[in-house]
Order: structure tokens, then C-alpha cells, then sequence
């Protein structure tokens, strides 16, 4: 369920002007002392949003982080991403991610952070998680059918991670392999999928998405986005286009 802070921003951004906490309060059926209070517990997590007696509100700024309010306010989607998790610091976004399922959380469900301690990577490596610097995302999906068709899912992640950076950094070249999206023999994200389940059934899937915005390695075979285009786009926006992509394959594969 999208939060009404997230609702607030979305109202907002998609506005020219400012916007009157009366028709704010109006659209999302709270108080304007609610709104006042959205506005500001947003301030304090880096939205510059400005305020003018009887005018209203206006956003000036969204910060680059892919929290649950920045991405409710872009995305286009109808299940993936509708319910957010975001943290400033978490262990493993995958993690996080296994654990909701078991709890009975629903598909397309989220988890985002700014860092991670303990990123996995395949064969029980690390992926590297600074933050401010690369994009963590895991996403929770239940597709119902057999274990044997695990791989399927972590493939169609690849195939949206590789269609979102290609429609978003058009003059580079990806080529997906091993799990993993490559420009010039480099590597600059990776796909890591997790099941719980039994042999007629899958339980749940975590589909595990990192991608090298502006960090990348010395000497291990990685690159960043930024070092091979010069171009530095928000973490959200990434996230968005993953999202989206992959919603629109994951259901054209299901209803093969």
C-alpha cells in the first residue's frame, strides 16, 4: 500500500505550481494538519519542499534515494513496486526479501537500501554495497509453478535489468551473460535469484537486482554506469525502469 507521504509527493511533483495544503488534504481525505506533518517528516529525509502562505506547497527537490516516496511518485506500474521497503542501511536487501515472503507478503513487494553490509553476490560472493553509489533492489514475486522453473524468473530479471539501462544509457552496448550485464567486457550489474519451495511447487522467488551506478572496482572486472557514459542518473529512476520492465516481461511470461 503506497503511503500518504508518498501520496503527498506524488501529488506535488506532478504539479507546474504550488499546491494548497487545502487541496491536498481534499485529494487524500486527511486534515491539513496531517499534511503539514507529511510535509514535514518528508523535510527531514531530503525533500526540499517550500511553502508560501495562500499558496500552498511546492516541490523543489526529491533526494537520490529510492525510498518508498520517491519511487511511489515515478513508477508506472500495477503490482511491482506498490509496496515498498527502504533502509538507510540493511544486511541484504535478499535477505529482507525471503523473510517478507515467508511472512506472506504479496507479490511485487520491494525492498530497497542505500547500503548493504553483507550484498550478495552468486556462488556465496559479495557484492560490494557503499552507499550513495549503486542500486539495491529485490523484488518478491509468487509466479505458481514448479521449482524447476526458477531460472526462468532470474533470467527474465536480467532480460529487464539489461532493457532498462539500454533505454536509459542508449549509446552504450550490454550484452547479457552468466547472470550478469556487461558493457565492454565489463561488468556493471548482476542478477541474483533465491526460492523457497518444493519440487512441484515454488513458495515464493526473490528476484535480487545490483546494479553499478557510480562505484565501480579496481582490477575485479567491474565498471559503473557513470565511468563509461558520464552520465548520472538517480537511483529511483534506475529502480523505476527496472520495475517497470520487468513487470511487463514477468507477465508476458506468465502468460505463455
Amino acid at each position: 500500500m503506497i503511503s500518504s507521504a508518498a501520496e503527498v509527493v506524488r501529488i506535488l511533483r506532478h504539479s507546474d505550481g504550488y499546491v494548497s495544503g487545502e487541496t491536498i488534504a481534499a485529494e487524500l481525505g486527511v486534515s491539513r494538519a496531517a499534511v503539514w506533518k507529511h510535509i514535514k517528516s518528508l523535510r527531514d529525509t531530503g525533500f526540499d519542499i517550500c511553502a508560501f502562505t495562500n499558496r500552498g506547497y511546492r516541490l523543489l527537490s526529491v533526494p537520490d534515494i529510492p525510498s518508498s516516496e520517491v519511487l511511489s511518485s515515478i513508477l508506472n506500474t500495477t503490482v511491482f513496486g506498490r509496496s515498498v521497503e527502504y533502509y538507510p542501511v540493511i544486511a541484504s536487501t535478499n535477505e529482507r526479501a525471503m523473510e517478507l515472503g515467508r511472512l506472506g507478503a504479496a507479490s511485487g513487494t520491494v525492498v530497497t537500501a542505500d547500503r548493504q553490509t553483507a550484498g550478495k553476490a552468486r556462488n556465496g560472493g559479495v557484492w560490494p554495497s557503499p552507499s550513495g553509489k549503486n542500486l539495491y533492489l529485490s523484488i518478491l514475486v509468487r509466479p505458481e509453478v514448479e521449482l524447476s522453473r526458477a531460472e526462468e524468473v532470474a533470467l527474465a530479471g536480467l532480460r529487464a535489468l539489461g532493457s532498462a539501462a539500454g533505454n536509459l544509457f542508449p549509446l552504450l552496448a550490454f550484452e547479457q551473460r552468466n547472470s550478469g550485464l556487461f558493457c565492454n567486457n565489463r561488468k556493471v550489474g548482476g542478477v541474483l535469484c533465491e526460492v523457497q519451495g518444493e519440487i512441484g511447487r515454488i513458495h515464493h522467488l526473490v528476484v535480487g537486482v545490483g546494479l553499478n551506478v557510480s562505484h565501480h572496482g579496481h582490477g575485479d572486472g567491474t565498471e559503473s554506469l557513470y565511468s563509461l557514459s558520464g552520465k548520472l542518473l538517480p537511483r529511483a529512476e534506475l529502480i523505476a525502469s527496472v520495475l517497470e520492465a520487468f513487470e511487463w516481461i514477468y507477465n508476458e511470461w506468465r502468460s505463455e
